[in-house]
């Protein structure tokens, strides 16, 4: 793939499900990619937006070269080069005392207009704290995103925001840029800001380069609507807050945000493709740490979701589409398209709802392979990748790894903690990522893999579990069982020691860390019997 690839996640939901895009990158579905990510929120201390800051940061980018370059790679794991951009709009010149408190002078200049706003903003949503987010006042939050985007580039040329535009630019006028936006329609942030990014980033970019637009980047984006609640505020909260959105009205927002989408003509002119997702129910409660609602900060960490890894497939599937095919619907039918998925009426997630028939077979091996990985790697299964690194596998002819930097070892170890589980000092699963999609699918054998893969909740139960046998469903429809033996007295760990020493180095990867990972990633996919 020679485009140029740009996602941006906007709000709690878009933290989430740029969190579900960059473990698909770390499964290798983006194999010699360069991906630019922006993350755009109003509150960059929400505990979503920190936990894919320090999924990015601290734990992909350092796996693929503590403070090295970075390179894009293929057919092995973290294979995509990833470039990461940031921006939280500041309100500090239209807020007093964190309230905003002074919309005529930020968005309107008569009298006339200042009073059509009081008209159509009460007191309360002109005063409630903006930095939480806009909490479902889309029509307040448009207004504002649209602005600080514009401001924020006028001011700050070399900024993060800048540079993802600039950047954008610069690949629509050299190649093809394709610009995804991920986020939601029923809440606040997402909802108010994915009709208005082309035009506003078009706009911006005539403020970098007077005269110029974005008029040959192609723009698709979710339109994701409710399916998930948290406890709805209490009396007290709401004196208190004022405004504070309801998860009770999910829903009905997004019923009324589709006819918007519908029927708006700039922004049906703006996108070439929508991907229209969602549940029948919004009945999954994310676990918090209070039965407040919470708007925002620290404590806002809502556990991840399947569909959320279903509109990183939106994703993929637009960064795929062919380049013609995007300008014909440009061009020629001038409005944008809309794409549909359905699962199964069973309630059971297969590979086939994610991707197209000709990638179903490539998705399932890479997530299997990224799975099984997260065992190898855990120390309650010695850690193969620690081993190698400190020289203790020499006798198994394991060597020249033992210059990996140990913070490489440390960034491994914290991404498959966020990928999969980890361990309390008390020796319970902590679960990750993707523990959390297997139960927002109703757990069981609902989702992808074997129930059992998701059925230890300690140490003890872990050591027991074999990761070789047990990865697939049974009877699974898509994909043929592939597993490995291990014979009567050996051992998963041992056998995949064994088949690794039959693997080469390939020599094109230059980092150590990359390398290891790309001959563990051809030992999987050996025992495992994929077709390479």
């Amino acid at each position: 793939m020679n485009d140029k690839l740009f996602l941006i996640g906007i709000g709690g939901t878009g933290m989430r499900c740029l969190e579900a895009f960059v473990h698909t990158c770390a499964m290798g579905m983006y194999d010699n990619t360069e991906i630019n990510i922006l993350a755009l929120d109003t509150d960059l201390e929400n505990g979503n937006y920190n936990r894919l800051q320090e999924l990015i940061e601290d734990s992909y980018l350092k796996v693929k070269g503590y403070n090295k370059s970075l390179y894009s790679n293929q057919k092995t794991l973290f294979s995509a080069k990833i470039n990461f951009f940031k921006f939280c709009p500041d309100y500090s010149d239209t807020v007093k005392n964190g309230k905003f408190t002074s919309l005529s002078k930020y968005a309107y200049s008569t009298k006339e207009e200042k009073d059509l706003a009081n008209l159509l903003l009460t007191q309360e949503v002109q005063e409630f704290d903006l930095k939480h987010g806009y909490r479902a006042q889309t029509h307040l939050g448009s207004i504002l995103m649209y602005h600080s985007i514009i401001e924020e580039v006028k001011n700050n040329h070399l900024g993060s925001l800048s540079k993802f535009i600039q950047n954008i630019f610069d690949a629509s006028e050299s190649g093809t840029a394709k610009v995804f936006v991920l986020g939601s329609v029923f809440g606040g942030t997402g909802a108010s800001s994915i009709p208005v990014i082309p035009k506003a980033f078009n706009a911006a970019i005539n403020e970098l380069n007077p005269g110029k637009s974005l008029s040959k980047a192609y723009f698709g984006a979710t339109l994701l609507s409710a399916y998930f609640k948290f406890p709805a505020p209490n009396d007290k909260q709401r004196n208190a807050q004022k405004v504070v959105a309801s998860s009770k009205n999910f829903a009905l927002n997004s019923q009324v945000a589709m006819m918007f989408y519908n029927e708006d003509k700039t922004v049906k002119t703006t996108y070439q493709k929508f991907y229209m997702l969602g549940t029948s129910k919004n009945e999954f409660e994310t676990k918090q740490s209070t039965n407040n609602t919470i708007t925002g900060g620290a404590r806002q960490k809502n556990d991840s979701h399947y569909i959320e890894l279903l509109t990183a497939f939106a994703a993929y599937d637009f960064f795929n589409t062919d380049t013609k095919k995007l300008e014909e619907i440009k061009v020629d039918k001038k409005e944008v398209q809309y794409f549909y998925r359905t699962v199964s009426e069973n309630g059971k997630i297969y590979f086939r709802d994610f991707v197209n028939t000709d990638k179903v077979y490539e998705f399932a091996k890479k997530f299997a392979i990224l799975t099984a990985m997260s065992f190898v790697v855990y120390p309650e299964y010695n850690d193969f990748f620690a081993a190698a690194q400190a020289g203790t596998l020499a006798k198994n002819d394991i060597t020249g790894y033992e210059d990996i930097d140990p913070a490489e070892v440390a960034a491994l170890k914290k991404y498959f903690e966020f990928y999969h589980f980890g361990l309390t000092n008390e020796g319970k699963i902590k679960d990750g990522w993707l523990r959390q999609l297997h139960r927002s699918a109703d757990g069981q054998d609902k989702f992808l893999f074997h129930a059992d893969l998701f059925s230890f909740y300690d140490s003890k139960r872990l050591k027991k579990f074999d990761f070789n046998e047990k990865l697939f469903r049974d009877n699974e429809d898509d994909i043929d069982k592939h597993k490995f033996s291990v014979g009567l007295f050996g051992s998963p760990f041992n056998s995949f020691k064994s088949e690794f020493v039959k693997q080469e180095d390939d020599s094109t990867i230059t980092n150590k860390s990359e390398k290891l990972i790309k001959r563990m990633y051809d030992t999987l996919e050996s025992l495992y019997g994929f077709v390479k």
